[in-house]
């Protein structure tokens, strides 16, 4: 079961990260600037945000096999689609689709491996599974930037949609559902009586948390690109390597959460988010000049932060739900940070357009993990069994 939500988490994720790897392509080719170029690179989350909550309350009425195969189908059909696409609004609008089909795997994923491993063990199977995320972004980094120089940047994408529903269809084959957590007596089935206090707080966080991340994925390349002169492989190599970092962290985080802070999620967000904000700074401040390992090393150090946060946020999410409506409670507390996606991407390349530099960007992404950890820690924890 993890298994398979893992291919294919990794293999949608390969497809969402198609166009902040391709970014310096797909710019040139329709004149965006940065601030265009974030929104566009990060517009399929606009599907994912209108639609993501309905995801999670089709897991909890339907199960997670079909939604979870589903989402990895749709993607790849809409990044086939978006390759093929005339205009530049057509693009777009396949974008919203493909956004559909990305944000089904969150809580059709998650909430399969929730019900499968017990509470002691769960913070890190979570984070494992969160790993498809930075594991897709890494192989997309690695493999994409090659395709395109003799394909395109069209060619890549349809490549990688290609594999999104060659492993769905083989995932339907192989997966089957787990227990599913018996529903709460008194819950109507709907969307919003799960939305309490201690969700709202989590997930307003994670807004700013994923705004810190994209940015850091969305521009990474680019900045490689314009400020140390490297060719679109080599950046996105460095890429590659901020995703492993990214995907180790998930799992640290959730090691961390598990063993070393008796469960509690949020001290382990906390932690997530002040490494990530450190490793920002570091980029902001440190000279154009200074050597290039140190660099990478903050690079890392972001990553391992920023990128490694979400195994633990989404356990979190699960763990404050009422039982039998985990998946709404996962699906809406997505839907509340999806806006980060677009405005953190959004925001850091306007500041690189009015000012020309990327420090003060690296700033802002600093400042928002720094507003996220001060907003995480009014959340309460979920009272729990540790033995369950």
């Amino acid at each position: 079961m993890l298994g398979v939500a893992l291919a294919i988490q990794t293999a949608t994720s390969v497809v969402a990260a198609a166009l902040p790897v391709l970014l310096p392509l797909v710019k040139a080719e329709f004149h965006l600037t940065f601030a265009e170029a974030g929104v566009v690179a990060n517009f399929p989350f606009v599907g994912s945000l209108l639609t993501i909550a309905l995801a999670g309350w089709a897991v909890d009425a339907l199960g997670d096999r079909l939604v979870l195969v589903f989402g990895g189908v749709l993607t790849g059909v809409a990044a086939l689609a978006c390759a093929l696409a005339p205009a530049f609004a057509v693009i777009l609008g396949v974008l919203v689709i493909m956004g559909i089909g990305i944000g089904t795997g969150t809580p059709a994923g998650s909430l399969a491996v929730r019900n499968a491993f017990p509470l002691r063990l769960r913070g890190m199977v979570m984070g494992m599974r969160q790993t498809g995320i930075p594991l897709g972004s890494f192989l997309a980094a690695l493999i994409l930037p090659s395709i395109a120089l003799s394909a395109g940047w069209r060619g890549a994408l349809a490549a990688a949609g290609a594999a999104s529903i060659v492993v769905a269809i083989a995932g339907l084959g192989i997966y089957r559902s787990g227990p599913r957590a018996r529903t709460a007596v008194g819950d109507s089935g709907s969307l919003l009586n799960v939305l309490t206090r201690d969700i709202t707080v989590a997930a307003t966080s994670g807004m700013l948390m994923v705004a810190g991340q994209m940015c850091l994925l969305t521009y990474l390349v680019v900045y490689l690109i314009h400020e140390r002169g490297l060719t679109i492989t080599t950046a996105a190599f460095y890429l590659a390597l901020a995703q492993l970092a990214g995907a180790f962290g998930r799992v640290l985080w959730g090691v961390v959460s598990d063993r070393l802070l008796s469960g509690s999620r949020r001290r382990a967000l906390l932690l997530a988010a002040g490494t990530g904000a450190l490793g920002s700074l570091a980029l902001a401040i440190l000279p154009s000049g200074f050597p290039f390992p140190v660099l990478v090393a903050a690079i890392l150090v972001c990553a391992c932060g920023a990128v490694g946060w979400n195994g633990v946020q989404i356990s979190f999410l699960s763990e404050l739900a009422r039982p039998g409506s985990e998946g709404r409670a996962v699906g809406l507390g997505q839907t509340i940070q999806q806006p980060g996606i677009l405005v953190g991407p959004f925001l850091f390349g306007l500041i690189v357009d009015a000012t020309g530099s990327f420090r003060p960007a690296w700033l802002l992404l600093a400042g928002f993990l720094g507003l996220a950890m001060l907003i995480m820690s009014a959340a309460q924890e979920a009272s729990q069994p540790r033995t369950a």
